[in-house]
């Protein structure tokens, strides 16, 4: 499976790009900073992204008709690389303004919206399917560990050798992203479906939800997807800062300490759904609501604890959880809908995914500050145990049938 030349092209590419991503957010917020010395302004810079994502994510479908999958993802990768050779040129050149830097990162999250979709639709098409499980979790590990380490890297990067040099490099990443996405094979799955009569732009853009709605199984995985989004909006950096300095009454370094302990887990569900993906397959539905489950006890835990050494703990135990489910939930999806009209259905996900987050991450800070960091993770963990609910429908429908 992992052997194969067009699976080490694709995960060999995304790991690029999404240090890239990574490389870039840093770069980006070191000169929105740099040019106005503002908190706020830095705070918009998430919006911006959630923002663009949305919109793009919306309107993939359109994209996804007219494009192979290959080829999106080779588009995506040219764009970014020619935006960031653009911000670096403004920047080196003292020219850069606080609009075209907002312009260039909503541009490049705009791409985003859609090669996140194509992706994980084009992994079925190179992957057998008792394998995807495996796939998705060796992708998952490699994503992990390239942000962990891509977060600590870019801010030394940055310091050392400036925003500039940073942007440089992330154009070279992602140009070496753009040349792994061009060898990707041509195959008929990633081939847009031909319909009998042209459908109008609003039908083409529907087309991914109606899948949802006619499929009982989609329904319940995306009700799952709609619910842990609301709740996962507690392990964003400014709920976690709130966390730290209040209930655990120790410094910003642990912040980074939970956040490490987090990807530690995450890193580890990949590494093991990765070696035994067989066994897992074969049981989807039946470790969803367990994977599910112990993310709420660990998020309920976490937020009552005031000891920092169980905070690392709880901390990797939801990771894990966390990664588990994610990987879970895509194999589902994939085993769900055909190759042809898997990219509109991620997109529609994506659509969803990102509106509640963004939503409630907004509303996470008002909640905080009326209620207390500890009412924040309660509800958190009332929701995600809430979302074990349709994840033992689906368990239960797949029995009956």
């Amino acid at each position: 499976m992992m052997k194969t030349r067009a699976f080490r092209y694709l995960w060999i590419g995304q790991a690029l790009a999404n240090g890239g991503d990574v490389l870039f957010i840093v770069a980006v917020i070191a000169a929105v900073f740099n040019i106005t010395e503002s908190a706020l302004m830095m705070s918009i810079i998430p919006v911006v992204i959630t923002f663009s994502r949305f919109i793009s994510s919306v309107i993939a479908p359109l994209i996804l008709d007219r494009f192979h999958l290959k080829n999106l993802l080779f588009y995506s990768q040219c764009f970014k690389t020619a935006l960031l050779v653009v911000l670096s040129l403004l920047l080196f050149l003292k020219t850069g303004n606080l609009l075209a830097v907002f312009l260039l990162v909503c541009c490049v999250a705009f791409l985003d919206g859609w090669a996140l979709p194509a992706r994980n639709a084009f992994v079925p098409s190179i992957v057998r399917r008792e394998d995807l499980m495996g796939a998705n979790g060796f992708l998952s590990t490699v994503d992990q560990a390239v942000q962990f380490s891509a977060w600590a890297f870019g801010g030394i990067l940055v310091a050392f050798a400036g925003v500039e040099w940073t942007l440089v490099l992330t154009s070279f990443l992602f140009l070496a992203s753009s040349l792994m996405m061009f060898s990707l094979p041509l195959n008929s799955a990633g081939i847009p479906m031909k319909q009998e009569k042209e459908l109008s732009f609003a039908a083409k853009m529907a087309e991914g939800w109606g899948d949802i709605w006619r499929s009982s199984r989609l329904r319940n995985i995306f009700f799952i997807y709609a619910i842990e989004s609301a709740a996962t909006v507690v392990w964003i950096a400014a709920i976690l800062y709130i966390y730290v300095d209040q209930q655990l009454g120790r410094g910003e370094e642990w912040w980074g300490f939970i956040n490490g302990a987090f990807f530690i887990g995450l890193i580890a569900a990949g590494v093991l759904l990765l070696k035994t993906h067989r066994f897992f397959s074969g049981d989807i539905y039946r470790w969803l609501p367990v994977a599910l489950l112990f993310t709420s006890m660990a998020t309920l835990f976490f937020g009552l604890t005031s000891i920092a050494l169980l905070s690392l703990i709880f901390s990797v135990v939801f990771g894990f959880f966390d990664g588990m489910k994610v990987i879970l939930l895509q194999t589902a999806v994939q085993h769900s809908v055909s190759p042809q009209r898997l990219g509109k259905v991620f997109a529609a996900q994506g659509a969803v995914t990102t509106l509640i987050f963004g939503l409630f991450s907004l509303g996470a800070g008002f909640f905080t500050e009326q209620f207390g960091i500890e009412s924040v993770f309660i509800v958190s963990a009332i929701l995600l145990l809430l979302a074990v609910i349709p994840a033992v429908r689906l368990k239960g429908k797949l029995t009956g049938s």
